[in-house]
């Protein structure tokens, strides 16, 4: 009793229910709104400096072997010849997006770099529209901006790419909008069935995610809703006919490819720890359970849908093992900053010192994982720089590949430490090594292709069209070395893929070739009855043997 008329403020009631204006001032900095179209400015201004740091970057960072690297912009550009087709490729949108990178840019990681600018473009645009007329304007500027730093990232790919193109198609089906006109809808309507589409080219799991979520759309905004659901449907549905059309027998592919990664089992195998996501699991929980009892049955809805939306998200994200970080943030977003917020009744009516704390809590919960995001890209392009600088000018300039650390095992192998083939069975070959040996590859090649022989190395994909010369691109290096003059074989299994296809030329090299020359990486091999010019190889003792 003597607690209790401790906290008690004369006969108005308790003390906690007194105002506290300095406090509501701070928190109502945090959920003002501003005019749509500034808040649309001032999220692309937000996000333009990572979509500039991955357009001026000097080389791309990787911890991906650099024939990894190289493959999917061979594919692309046989794609793009007619040597493949489109719709073998698992993520035809990604090839687009690599072939257009490819007109303003020369070297692999450039090529890599101008296709992660493209991808945020595709994102940031319709979430900065989006954004600008369902959240408060400083949460809007920052998901937009965290969003186009998650995308642009070093180390991020096409399932980032397209997780962040899931959340922000469904960013607009699930969030209520304060301007819920029929012409806005619609609009929208046909903006996010035109990302839908793409997400179906890109990801067909996020594109079944999308359509899920697509599904509540009619039940969270009734009349307009429903304008929004059909313009969507209708967009994606001309798109569909558009792109079979162009490449018949592409949305049977997408399907099948779509029944290929559905095992619930991926879902707890794939992406990060549990650890490592304890933090804003735990924030997004908290938030979510402050907005359920500050807001009461009233706002049940928004809650339950917002969580949903988690939840689905989440699982699409471990079945193909896209790192699911943005998911908890935009949760929280929907929860504590949109319209349908419970929040702003204790701002902006009837406010004390309670819903200040809560309103102000969960907003700064928010917008520090929507900041940390950002933060964490910003230590990966800071880390690129420094690697891009310090790495040899040939890397920087031929490759724009750089992976951490300096040649180690290549530069052994290449001194004559390790000159026995057991001896190499043991070695484990680093991103670096690799790009070391590539380029050796690439230096000698170029000097025979510029005498007129045509040449191809041998790995997974046409890694010469990319390294050695300005030429249709073919369908794998098997392919490649059947149309070559010259094949450069290497003796250390880059890859898998590799592997494979060593494995399955020799029939083509020990019968339509003959060996020339041994160097410490490269076996290189001459087809018969091709004159060369003198001086070009120099044959070593083992190759004669041969």
């Amino acid at each position: 009793m003597a607690m209790a008329g401790e906290n008690r403020d004369g006969e108005d009631g308790y003390a906690w229910r007194r105002p506290a204006p300095v406090a509501r001032q701070a928190a109502m900095m945090m959920y003002s709104w501003a005019e749509p179209g500034w808040a649309f400015l001032w999220s692309l201004l937000a996000a333009a400096p990572f979509v500039l740091a991955a357009v001026l970057a000097p080389a791309l960072l990787s911890l991906s072997p650099t024939v990894d690297m190289i493959a999917p912009i061979a594919e692309a550009r046989s794609i793009g010849a007619g040597e493949e087709t489109l719709r073998t490729h698992a993520a035809p949108l990604y090839v687009l997006l690599l072939l257009a990178a490819d007109v303003f840019a020369g070297a692999p990681g450039r090529i890599h770099l101008m296709a992660k600018a493209l991808s945020a473009l595709l994102v940031i645009c319709p979430m900065a529209y989006f954004a600008s007329s369902r959240l408060a304007v400083l949460p809007a500027v920052i998901m937009t901006g965290a969003l186009a730093a998650y995308v642009t990232s070093p180390f991020a790919g096409p399932v980032e790419f397209a997780l962040a193109l899931f959340l922000v198609n469904s960013f607009c089906f699930v969030a209520a909008c304060a301007n819920n006109g029929v012409g806005r809808a619609r609009f929208e309507g046909l903006t996010a069935g035109f990302g839908l589409y793409a997400l179906w080219l890109l990801s067909p799991v996020f594109s079944l995610a999308g359509f899920v979520a697509l599904s509540a759309c009619p039940f969270l905004s009734g009349r307009c809703g429903l304008s929004r659901y059909a313009a969507t449907i209708v967009a994606f549905a001309a798109l569909a006919a558009l792109a079979e059309w162009l490449a018949p027998g592409l949305n049977v592919a997408r399907a099948s490819a779509a029944g290929g990664v559905l095992h619930i089992e991926t879902a707890f195998s794939n992406g990060q720890g549990a650890f490592g996501l304890s933090g804003i699991v735990v924030s997004t929980l908290l938030v979510l359970i402050s907005t359920w009892v500050f807001g009461g049955r009233e706002h049940i809805r928004a809650l339950l849908t917002a969580l949903a939306l988690g939840v689905t998200a989440f699982i699409a994200a471990r079945l193909v093992g896209a790192n699911p970080l943005p998911i908890f943030v935009l949760v929280g977003a929907i929860a504590v900053f949109s319209i349908s917020s419970p929040f702003y009744d204790g701002l902006f009516r009837d406010h004390d010192r309670a819903s200040v704390s809560v309103a102000f809590t969960g907003a700064a919960l928010t917008l520090f994982w929507m900041l940390a995001i950002a933060g964490h890209s910003v230590g990966q392009f800071r880390l690129q720089l420094q690697v891009a600088n310090a790495a040899p000018e040939n890397i920087r300039t031929e490759l724009a590949l750089v992976q951490p650390g300096g040649p180690t095992i290549a530069q052994w192998i290449e001194e004559g430490r390790f000159s026995t083939p057991e001896a190499r069975e043991f070695l484990a070959l680093a991103p670096v090594d690799q790009s070391v040996i590539l380029l050796e590859a690439a230096s000698r090649a170029k000097e025979m292709a510029a005498t007129g022989l045509g040449v191809a190395i041998l790995t997974g994909a046409d890694t010469a069209c990319v390294l050695v010369e300005k030429r249709v691109c073919h369908a794998t290096g098997n392919a490649a070395a059947s149309k070559a003059n010259v094949v450069f074989v290497p003796r250390f299994d880059l890859n898998p893929a590799s592997t494979e296809v060593k494995g399955s030329a020799e029939a083509l090299l020990y019968t339509e070739f003959k060996l020339v020359e041994q160097t410490a990486f490269w076996e290189i091999w001459v087809r018969r009855g091709v004159p060369a010019p003198k001086g070009l190889f120099r044959p070593s003792a083992t190759a004669l043997y041969r």
